[in-house]
């Protein structure tokens, strides 16, 4: 059920276009992650949805309220939206339960949904703690509380995580995650973080200069991107030039099967997108060396020269890992992608 609709948004600074012709559509209970680089326009949009910036054109509707277009504004504070900032935000002279209740309506039910929430949190010992006793990832739980307590309609988080090292980072996203989906919350989140988008969220926006470049599931996002730039900006990539031959490619790996990401004519110029992961050593594959091996644990990128002189880097399992020097064979795990 679509819940959040965004639709040919036009949001501007002045004579600046920030964001143009955006369309967004949010499910009731899900997470939609918007990522892209910083000045792409995604926290831009996530203003809008909050109605603190106003709309040149298009709308903002949540459920079958209009909240924006260009003769609507309804006010942030009557919205029904929850913010999460990459701060925190607590209110210093506040304990963390009056954080927590900060949106809650004074009331006999206001202490038990406080209780609830710092609880669901993992916060149900520091109810009466200053934000100052707090660490980042706990002063964050309490923000996420905060946001969550009126029950809003939709929750806003603006990289929440930023702040965080990233061993707190990777383990308090997982627990937000879940939070949200234990709650049926339907959040937006924006990132400039691919591992953030594609681990967290139910389907991803990417952006760039103010426009929705491709939508979709993580899985198509990552292993099917619209564009090379798409591609480049969501993971690693290996690139070729090469001529499309109906359904494959012809480049320095010789003929391999590939994906017309665009409408291609046999013997047109393509350019040929994989992933590191789709490569592996195989006897029978095309001659290589190694270069180099950057190790890191769990796996390594190695880099190979192939004999026409190109050179491309293969995602491999330790411990099966060659040596520099070695000649080995390169093989796909997969279609590679093509695009004009």
């Amino acid at each position: 059920m679509s819940w959040v609709s965004v639709d040919a948004l036009r949001v501007g600074y002045g004579s600046q276009v920030v964001l143009d012709g955006v369309d967004l559509t949010v499910e009731k209970g899900s997470v939609v992650a918007v990522l892209g680089p910083s000045g792409c326009g995604k926290t831009t949009l996530l203003r809008s949805i909050a109605g603190l910036l106003p709309v040149t054109s298009g709308s903002i509707r949540v459920g079958d309220r209009e909240l924006s277009s260009a003769s609507v504004r309804v006010p942030p504070e009557k919205r029904g939206i929850g913010w999460v900032p990459q701060d925190a935000s607590l209110f210093p002279h506040l304990s963390v339960g009056e954080n927590i209740g900060f949106g809650i309506p004074r009331g006999k039910q206001r202490a038990a949904r406080i209780a609830e929430l710092a609880t669901l949190v993992g916060l149900g010992d520091y109810i009466d703690r200053s934000p100052a006793q707090l660490s980042g990832g706990q002063a964050q739980r309490v923000s996420l509380a905060r946001a969550l307590a009126p029950r809003p309609d939709v929750v806003l988080l603006d990289e929440p995580f930023a702040a965080l090292d990233p061993m707190l980072r990777t383990a308090l996203r997982a627990e937000v995650a879940e939070l949200l989906r234990g709650q049926g919350s339907t959040a937006v989140l924006v990132t400039h973080d691919q591992e953030e988008a594609l681990s967290l969220a139910d389907k991803v926006a990417v952006m760039m200069g103010g426009r929705i470049l491709q939508w979709g599931s993580p899985v198509d996002v990552y292993e099917q991107p619209t564009t090379p730039w798409v591609a480049r900006f969501v993971g690693d990539t290996v690139e070729f030039a090469g001529v499309w031959r109906d359904g494959f490619a012809e480049c320095a790996l010789g003929t391999i099967e590939a994906l017309a990401m665009d409408g291609l004519a046999a013997g047109e110029s393509i350019r040929v997108v994989l992933r590191p992961e789709w490569v592996t050593l195989a006897p029978d594959g095309a001659d290589a060396h190694v270069v180099a091996v950057s190790y890191a644990g769990h796996d390594a990128l190695v880099t190979l020269e192939l004999a026409s002189g190109d050179r491309m880097r293969s995602r491999i399992a330790a411990p099966d890992l060659p040596a520099p020097g070695d000649r080995v064979g390169v093989k796909l795990r997969r279609r590679a992608l093509a695009y004009r």
